[in-house]
């Protein structure tokens, strides 16, 4: 194998590993010119790593052995820019989809190897061979599935470590046989129909996973829509006691009339203001008053204000908010409806005094939610989060998700049979990637 060859397939190599890498980052760190910046000097960098391996190695080992140590400080490089420099995921999690893809790259190169009787690297039928497959594969990638992919991987919470190590596992099997085949002198039948075989295996595995990530994101979904239920019924209520009033209202006034009247006959002004005094204040007890200009923030708070009184719990709000620029309505209402049902729910579990005290403001760039309330003395944390014993938590999760889009912080803790959850969220317009 010629200089020209290894360098013009490590060329070609680097170009499709970049490709790639860009291509399957769902949750970056930074922005997209930044990312390519990082692959960019990652991919020189490996370009002149592998040539120095190559041109080393292939002096003193036989060429197998050669193209192998530049597959393994391939993968070391690029999965240590990628989990840790690129991905804001977790690189447990950044693994999942790191391995899968090269799983598809380990699959397209032994593939071409068998068919050109190559080490898949060198000559041009190689690498029309190379760019047809990953084409194949990179296409329907982006037009059908990568969106759809990125929204339910976004939404793992747990059971990604699982996952990542089926990946793994799945990369492993698929390397073996790669290296298996490089050091083959002749490639069977029985050869082929267990690589055949081993393919499959580990397509059916990433369906397996794909299915199940489905699944999950499918039951998430379920259990907001159900949270958002509950919410929308709080507000069905809130109104129909706001008409119950207005009716009591204009069946009042004929009467509240009379009395006026009266003392207008009589020309008592100073009892007409005093009976007009009372009967405003009488009528604003009736009526719950703005907790804030954010309209949204305002709707869930009447909201659950109502359910609170209904519930014999007193509530505390303390809101300075007006329009959010970077946080969407549809995202606040997620936060602080589930933050607001977890805290009715904790009220619910104890006797005596029951009491909601919640604080929503803007300091700078940053949005702060901090809610407290009383709460069972012996609450459970697993890993920082508060743990239900009877049913299946699904605000907490949701709030993690919720803030996780906004690169924000929540953190939960009790003592003293109070409750306190604390959210920040970056109130700023988020630039696209």
């Amino acid at each position: 194998m010629s200089t020209l060859e290894i360098l013009t397939g490590i060329l070609f190599n680097n170009i499709f590993q970049a490709i790639w890498l860009c291509c399957i980052l769902p949750e970056p760190k930074h922005s997209r010119k930044k990312t390519v910046l990082i692959v960019t000097g990652t991919t020189i960098l490996y370009t002149f790593v592998a040539l120095a391996i190559c041109t080393v190695a292939f002096r003193v080992f036989p060429a197998a052995i050669g193209v192998f140590l530049g597959y393994i400080a391939g993968l070391i490089i690029y999965s240590i820019m990628y989990c840790f420099l690129l991905s804001a995921s977790r690189p447990v999690k950044s693994l999942f989809l790191y391995t899968g893809y090269f799983s598809v790259h380990t699959i397209i190169i032994t593939t071409v190897s068998i068919v050109t009787n190559t080490y898949a690297l060198g000559n041009l039928l190689v690498w029309v061979l190379r760019v047809v497959f990953n084409l194949a594969v990179l296409i329907p990638w982006l037009l059908f599935f990568r969106e759809r992919i990125f929204r339910m991987y976004k939404e793992i919470r747990s059971s990604y470590g699982i996952m990542s190590m089926i990946s793994i596992m799945c990369y492993v099997i698929q390397t073996l046989f790669w290296v298996y085949n490089m050091q083959s002198q002749s490639r069977d039948t029985f050869f082929k129909i267990v690589l055949i075989y081993a393919f499959g295996l580990t397509v059916a595995m990433y369906l397996m996973i794909f299915r199940h990530i489905a699944q999950s994101d499918h039951a998430n979904r379920m259990k907001q829509l159900q949270a958002n239920e509950k919410f929308l019924q709080a507000q069905i209520d809130s109104y129909k006691k706001m008409g119950e009033n207005a009716r009591q209202t204009r069946h009042d006034f004929r009467h509240h009339s009379m009395v006026v009247a009266e003392y207008a006959k009589n020309k008592d002004y100073q009892a007409i203001l005093s009976y007009l005094s009372e009967y405003d204040e009488k009528e604003r007890e009736k009526y719950q008053e703005d907790f804030c200009r954010n309209h949204a923030t305002d709707m869930v708070l009447s909201a659950y204000a109502n359910r609170c009184e209904q519930n014999g719990i007193e509530i505390s709000a303390d809101v300075w908010l007006e329009e959010t620029e970077g946080v969407s309505d549809y995202d606040l209402v997620t936060i602080l409806a589930n933050i607001l049902e977890n805290a009715v729910n904790g009220c619910m579990e104890i006797e005596g005094d029951r009491r909601i005290e919640i604080s929503i403001g803007l300091k700078g760039r940053k949005l702060v939610m901090v809610c407290k309330n009383t709460c069972a003395p012996d609450i459970l944390f697993e890993k920082g989060l508060p743990k239900n014993r009877e049913r299946e938590g699904i605000g907490v999760e949701s709030i993690l998700n919720t803030v996780a889009k906004y690169s924000g912080v929540v953190d939960f803790s009790a003592s003293d049979g109070i409750f306190v959850c604390r959210v920040v969220l970056n109130n700023r317009k988020r630039q696209k990637k």
